[in-house]
């Protein structure tokens, strides 16, 4: 099985890919090596015959031309074909609007592949492909490696907190599921960690601020706080159907979670008994401190439990090969 660098799919899939056949090759966001300027002709004869006598062959998204590489690996390969779409919603809007975009596939090879996956469900993926005459179109979800995020004996030190960067369209969520309560109980400790807030200076005093917070420091970020809140794009939740990794990995920690709802959102974790959804400031208020401590570690474990059993990476390997195995047959 070849990478060529590695990106959009996640290595830990490998072990069970192999398993299943040792010449599947995944292509996936290569600038590490070539860079978005480039050119591609080196890559493209290197891997050439790789390509061509591969089982199985899976371009990530997102990687710089495209458009032009779903081209060539559809007319070069002899085995199945599979491209992986992590933010649907964008697809949708630059296909439907016709625009050229260099790392987004065109209207013209969006149906080529023998398999679509995305990691956004229900009906927005099902009117692409009826849309665009895809011939087999499938979810395949956000997943979390369970040696990546655990849960951690640690005290608390934040009754609620948020991880994510600045964005102007999240603003009203922030402000009326994190700051609100915040300036409501100013005798207790939350926090925000994310680049390029604007206005942290006009927070509560008793917002903890983390501007930059390494990726290897994220299981203890979770696990430091009582809840978490996770909030998703705008254009993936008004989408549903798209858990995202952040909600996962809060999970898989054990920590209860707070998340504004989304379309399909049951799915995946029950509302109330997996996770809470929350609306406003007062739901909010009434998770952290109209409910005792144990229910919530409950929630928090139910989450934990259903990740596991579900969500891991091995999982999305095996509905991967069960997935290739359908349009194979």
């Amino acid at each position: 099985m070849s990478w060529p660098t590695g990106g959009t799919v996640p290595p830990t899939w490998s072990p069970t890919i192999l398993a299943a056949s040792p010449t599947a090759i995944c292509y996936a966001r290569p600038t590490a090596r070539y860079g978005p300027t480039a050119t591609w002709r080196p890559l493209l004869e290197e891997y050439l015959p790789a390509i061509q006598s591969a089982d199985l062959v899976l371009l990530g998204s997102d990687v710089p031309e495209t458009d032009r590489i779903a081209q060539w690996i559809c007319t070069e390969a002899r085995g199945i074909t599979i491209y992986y779409d992590t933010d649907l919603a964008r697809t949708a809007r630059i296909l439907a609007s016709g625009e050229d975009c260099s790392n987004c596939l065109s209207r013209h090879s969006v149906a080529n592949f023998h398999l679509y996956l995305s990691t956004t469900g229900g009906p927005a993926l099902e009117e692409l492909a009826r849309t665009y005459a895809m011939p087999c179109a499938r979810p395949l979800y956000e997943s979390i490696d369970p040696f990546a995020f655990y849960r951690m004996d640690i005290d608390k030190s934040y009754d609620l907190g948020f991880m994510g960067n600045f964005k102007a369209e999240r603003h009203d969520l922030i402000e009326g599921l994190l700051l609100a309560p915040a300036r409501t109980t100013p005798n207790r400790q939350f926090v925000l960690a994310g680049d390029n807030y604007p206005d942290s200076q006009a927070w509560p005093q008793n917002v903890t601020y983390l501007e930059h917070l390494p990726h290897t420091n994220h299981v203890d970020f979770y696990n430091r706080q009582a809840c978490s809140l996770v909030l998703g794009r705008n254009d993936r939740r008004s989408l549903g159907h798209t858990p995202s990794r952040q909600l996962l990995a809060a999970a898989a920690c054990g920590v209860p979670v707070l998340t504004a709802e989304w379309d399909g959102i049951g799915e995946f974790f029950e509302d109330g008994r997996e996770l809470y959804c929350v609306a406003g400031e007062q739901d909010v208020l009434d998770v952290l401190y109209g409910t005792d401590e144990a229910t919530r570690r409950r929630v928090g474990s139910f989450a934990r439990a259903r990740v596991l059993a579900d969500h891991t990476t091995s999982h999305r390997a095996e509905q991967l090969l069960s997935y290739w195995q359908e349009v194979a047959d």
